[in-house]
């Protein structure tokens, strides 16, 4: 675009401009009008504020090359220095929608360019800034000007990012800033919260804040003083420490109103992340963010609509009254549940309740719930109230979860759930038991008394080591039955006169054989089996006797039980090792620079402030949230952090190394 015709007509209507400034200035000193509006322009050029957009919109996202191009054309006869016509148009403009468009267009020009900087400092711009700043906002603009000065601090803060207090570039900044005058802005600007335009005016406060804050660093002088208390009560402001073109910097963030992060998230964090070493710990934890910023939004999305809000934001309580309701109906079926034909005769028929004796009347060996008044009733209403429960925890986990369910496992995500959970399959369970208890006098409920295990972390814990190895369990299985089976032929095809069926054991045929050796299997015995051995009495079946007894209870009992018993057990070694050194880590080991606790409080520097404010890392979650919602235009740190974070590429992160 620069190299066309167009070029010519952007340099028009901007010097053009600046000329009639100039004229402009002469008429006032000789008393003389001029076609000039009160914004200082001309109004019947718009093409001055679209050229200084489309200046702006080339050269986003900190894009040097067109930054230096836009400075000086080496493949042209003529070059001209856009930078330095937009700061002389800031000269002319004194207020409206053009005097922020160039101040947005100079700051993408300056952006991560020392060179650019170096320009504008050289022809005053902290000077123009430091009257913008110092302005007083017309009474009936006070909107508009909350984002000029908003729009004024953000530029300030491109001209002293990645400065030093030794650097000459810095002290030409700072010997026309005026921090005093800043420091009244950011005043004023929160007296204006809560007013019409407040949003915009906590914008500008946060704005100047983070300017100071960054000059207050450089210096070593706390330029913020009691401004700090006000911030932190009227404005939600969030730091995080970052590595920057080989130096540490640190970023002030507004933190989001809105999005939350679940418990249970927490909870996988906690202990989800890879701590093999510092780097693999670092770009897991960067995936992890990756997800739960993701998750955040899809949490906000469904918190928009009141009822789905209110069944999601109440996910616990679903979660409690499935088991304490089924608790309820449980523990009244043990009053109500009992053998009528039993009741009736240890009791005269005077004691026995009417009901009891009516449902004896009509069958002498009743066996299920003889209901007493109103045990329906309650049983219908209570079980509709668990259904419900049940619905709104299903709902509420498909709703949180569904963009996390995937057809199949990807090892590059953290928190994927494949469609056939076991979890899945449970909720199923819950929600069909939950329809048919009503139906079965509250004997399905019994099923729900499970769900207890979901509710503490303990019993849960419990449950993954038992099946923390629940492939190789799997494959025990076949393994024990085929042991039982190969029994089965043998006893068929030798001994199957051993068997008493008085004593429930058939061997009649070969599935009747392979029933009754699972059934005596899983009776504890001294060895082997203990069939009756009927019509085997003899002493030379002694031997018989012995060695299938013994064969069996060294494959079966010796092996194949300590096999699946040592499985189980290892399993919860390892979950308890995994767990010990995952808490060693979070307690030793800081997860966004690698400090070790001992290193730390060697150099003075408090364990509990380093990792709770410093490096904390639901502080770095949420700023990378702040970075992908965010719309309006980013700082040279604030892109590169966002562009390494979306390619969970560490490096950015203080490894080794922080401010404190």
């Amino acid at each position: 675009v620069v190299s066309t015709q167009s070029t010519g007509n952007i340099v028009a209507a901007i010097e053009g401009n600046n000329q009639l400034c100039m004229i402009q200035a002469m008429r006032d000193r000789a008393g003389v009008e001029s076609p000039m509006d009160d914004t200082g322009i001309v109004s019947s050029t718009p093409i001055i504020r679209l050229s200084v957009q489309l200046i702006g919109a080339m050269c986003e996202g900190q894009y040097t090359d067109m930054q230096n191009y836009l400075r000086f054309q080496d493949n042209k006869l003529v070059s001209h220095n856009f930078l330095v016509m937009l700061i002389r148009l800031l000269h002319c403009v004194r207020s409206g929608e053009l005097l922020m468009d160039t101040m947005k267009a100079i700051n993408s020009m300056i952006s991560a360019n020392d060179v650019a900087k170096e320009t504008a400092i050289e022809n005053d711009i902290v000077e123009i800034l430091n009257a913008i700043v110092a302005a007083e906002a017309p009474a009936n603009d006070y909107e508009n000007a909350q984002e000029i000065k908003a729009n004024t601090y953000a530029l300030l803060s491109t001209l002293v990012e990645q400065s030093n207090m030794l650097s000459e570039f810095y002290d030409k900044v700072r010997e026309e800033l005026d921090v005093y005058t800043l420091q009244s802005e950011i005043n004023n600007h929160l007296l204006l919260l809560g007013t019409e335009g407040g949003e915009k005016a906590q914008t500008a406060a946060f704005k100047g804040y983070a300017l100071l804050k960054k000059i207050s660093a450089l210096e070593k002088k706390d330029y913020v003083g009691k401004l700090d208390e006000e911030i932190s009560q009227k404005l939600k402001v969030g730091s995080v420490e970052v590595q920057w073109k080989g130096h540490l910097e640190k970023v002030y963030y507004p933190i989001p109103s809105c999005g939350h992060v679940r418990n249970k998230v927490r909870e996988q964090l906690k202990w989800g992340i890879d701590r093999k070493s510092k780097f693999d710990k670092q770009r897991d934890f960067l995936i992890w963010s990756q997800e739960i910023v993701e998750d955040v939004a899809h949490q906000r999305y469904f918190m928009s609509v009141p009822f789905i809000s209110w069944i999601m934001a109440h996910e616990l309580w679903w979660d409690w009254l499935v088991f304490l309701i089924a608790l309820v109906i449980q523990l009244w079926l043990l009053k109500e549940w009992q053998d009528v034909s039993w009741v009736v005769r240890s009791n005269n028929e005077t004691k026995v309740a009417p009901h009891m004796m009516e449902c004896y009347q009509q069958d002498k060996n009743f066996t299920g719930v003889c209901p007493s008044e109103g045990f329906y009733f309650t049983i219908v209403c209570l079980g509709t109230v668990h259904l419900l429960a049940c619905i709104f925890l299903a709902l509420s986990y498909f709703l949180s979860n569904y963009h996390r369910i995937c057809l199949k496992v990807n090892p590059n995500k953290r928190m994927l759930i494949t469609w056939h959970s076991f979890y899945h399959f449970y909720l199923l369970s819950l929600l069909i038991c939950s329809c048919l208890g009503i139906w079965s006098d509250g004997i399905l409920y019994c099923f729900h008394l499970f769900h207890i295990a979901t509710l503490f972390d303990l019993l849960g814990r419990v449950i993954r080591g038992a099946t923390k190895h629940a492939d190789q369990l799997l494959f025990c299985f076949p393994f024990a039955i085929f042991i039982t089976y190969a029994y089965a032929i043998l006893y068929m095809a030798t001994v199957r006169d051993i068997f008493n069926e008085e004593e429930m054991e058939y061997c009649d045929t070969i599935l009747q054989c392979l029933i009754t050796v699972l059934h005596k299997s899983l009776q504890p015995a001294g060895g082997g089996h203990n069939y009756s051995w009927t019509n085997r009495r003899d002493f030379k079946d002694l031997w018989i006797r012995l060695i299938i007894d013994a064969s069996f209870w060294i494959l079966f009992t010796v092996i194949g039980l300590n096999v699946v018993t040592s499985l189980i057990l290892d399993g919860f070694r390892q979950l308890k090792a995994e767990r010990e050194r995952a808490l060693k880590d979070m307690t030793t080991l800081c997860t966004i620079c690698g400090l070790t606790k001992d290193h730390l409080n060697t150099n003075g520097i408090s364990w509990a402030t380093h990792v709770e404010r410093e490096h904390n890392i639901w502080s770095y979650i949420t700023f990378f949230h702040y970075l992908q919602e965010h719309d309006g235009r980013f700082s040279a740190v604030e892109n590169e952090v966002l562009q390494k974070f979306q390619k969970a590429d560490p490096s950015f992160l203080p490894s080794g190394r922080c401010i404190s």
